[in-house]
């Protein structure tokens, strides 16, 4: 397989491993709407786009991983439909995987920001 290969085989994984994101994605604001709604709230209120966007690219990039661990084992010029949706379910196993280990890594409220400390201002004698 050349670098060409490898490149449109990466991209396929991706977009397939998006695919199962998306998925993952329209159960999660379904369960957001009906919580938000008990609360009296708009989904719109709680919806994170950055968020949204980080957990599309974890799901190409997990798509893009099981086309790696695939790329022995099937023809990469013809693809079953079970090896796309296996993929597709890659994207969304891998992604809820990812994003739990990161959630119980990092507890809500950490950050891995520097704390920035302000200077005072103090009076400086004059020189001379």
């Amino acid at each position: 397989m050349g670098a060409t290969d490898w490149v449109l085989a990466l991209i396929l994984g991706g977009i397939l491993g998006m695919i199962g994101q998306g998925i993952r994605m329209v159960i999660g604001l379904k369960k957001a709407s009906d919580e938000a709604s008990v609360k009296g709230e708009r989904l719109r209120d709680a919806f994170e786009s950055n968020r949204m966007m980080l957990t599309m690219l974890i799901g190409f990039i997990a798509g893009a991983l099981a086309i790696i661990g695939f790329s022995g084992t099937i023809d990469m010029d013809a693809f079953s439909n079970e090896t796309i949706v296996t993929i597709i379910g890659a994207g969304y196993a891998g992604t809820d995987f990812i994003e739990g280990f990161v959630k119980k890594s990092i507890p809500a409220g950490q950050s891995n920001k520097p704390e920035v400390v302000e200077a005072k201002e103090t009076e400086q004698p004059a020189m001379g």
